[in-house]
């Protein structure tokens, strides 16, 4: 039986902090393959025990993949879901972890074949530094991850990608492309933009040497993001500049406010930081409560896994091994178990 296999394209920060997660599974009984085409980082990722072992082609990549996750900056990976169609089997899984939707989906309907069941999908986790020796295992504990179904996904394939994401601690919110897009641009995509504007203002001034001098915490953190990828921001100004430049009037539009407080001092100063205040407490104290996707919870990582690589076989197994002693014969277990791969000292935990 030919070992089942979940394929990674792209081994950098977040396509490697995955592969840690997967390859961190107890008694996984699928290999963890990566490719990138920067050879480097692909090597990196298996040296750092991200992936089992890295490939150089798609072709050799993704046969007999179940779960293809498509980790490489937006355009990119129009790229790939133009190219890698011939190399899926029939019922393959693919997701993505693109800072945006629409157009993902888009290409994904256009290029992939009908036999192909595709989940969109962006983890709301990131660090301002890249590749693969930034990969962290707990990149995703706490985050939450978007996923957009296509209409071609049936239900296993959502609770595929459902029960991946939960394994690594992230909480899905299922969302449409179009919404993830429009407040992604406010609360991710803008927020690049100030960062490397920030930093521009005061690196272009006459004064950066000594000003530089002063910058302590505050100006750090609030210019992280502009040592980012610089590839993958151009991207996510490419595919959503519609929904960036409306919230970029609007932020234009609240510094005018701002500065009309400012002219006018006192109280409304004081006003504008007490309510700030109390606003941004209360988000942080009482975060918004996360919207599930509609029908019966998500899987666990294992039943989703266990069904993607062996379908109708692992319910069945589950059903055996769920059954009243009497119901079922000692045989029967070890045949499917023995179809399924699963060890004596799996079955046996």
């Amino acid at each position: 039986m030919a070992r089942s296999r979940i394929t990674i394209i792209g081994t950098g920060l977040i396509g490697a902090s995955i592969g840690h997660n997967l390859m961190s599974r107890p008694n996984r009984e699928f290999e963890v393959v990566g490719l990138d085409r920067d050879r480097f980082n692909a090597k990196e990722a298996k040296k750092l025990g991200a992936i089992d072992r890295e490939v150089g082609s798609l072709e050799e990549g993704l046969e007999n993949a179940g779960l293809v996750i498509i980790a490489v900056p937006v355009v990119s990976a129009r790229h790939l879901l133009e190219e890698i169609g011939p190399y899926l089997k029939p019922g393959a899984v693919v997701t993505d972890t693109c800072s945006t939707k629409a157009d993902i989906m888009r290409w994904a309907a256009e290029f992939l074949p009908e036999t192909v069941h595709f989940v969109g999908g962006h983890p709301m986790a990131g660090l301002e530094a890249s590749g693969p020796k930034a990969a962290r295992k707990d990149l995703f504990q706490g985050a939450t991850w978007a996923i957009t179904p296509s209409p071609r996904a049936n239900e296993d394939a959502v609770g595929v990608v459902l029960g991946m994401v939960e394994s690594f601690g992230a909480y899905p919110l299922y969302i449409d492309a179009a919404e993830h897009d429009t407040y992604a641009a406010a609360v991710s995509h803008l927020p690049i933009l100030l960062s490397v504007a920030l930093f521009r203002m005061v690196r272009d001034s006459q004064g950066w040497e000594d000003a530089a001098l002063l910058a302590g915490p505050a100006f750090r953190d609030l210019t992280r993001l502009a040592s980012g990828d610089p590839t993958m921001s151009k991207d996510i100004m490419t595919t959503n500049r519609d929904a960036v430049l409306h919230w970029l009037g609007r932020f234009e539009s609240e510094l005018q406010t701002i500065r009309k407080a400012l002219d006018e001092g006192g109280q409304v100063v004081q006003d504008m930081f007490t309510s700030t205040q109390v606003d941004r407490d209360t988000f942080i104290m009482n975060p918004p409560v996360r919207r599930r996707p509609e029908g019966a919870p998500a899987p666990s990582a294992q039943d989703a896994i266990g069904r993607l690589f062996a379908g109708a076989l692992y319910d069945k197994l589950k059903d055996v091994q769920n059954r009243p002693p009497v119901q079922t014969s000692q045989r029967d277990q070890d045949e499917l178990q023995r179809k399924l791969g699963v060890r004596d000292e799996d079955r046996d935990r």
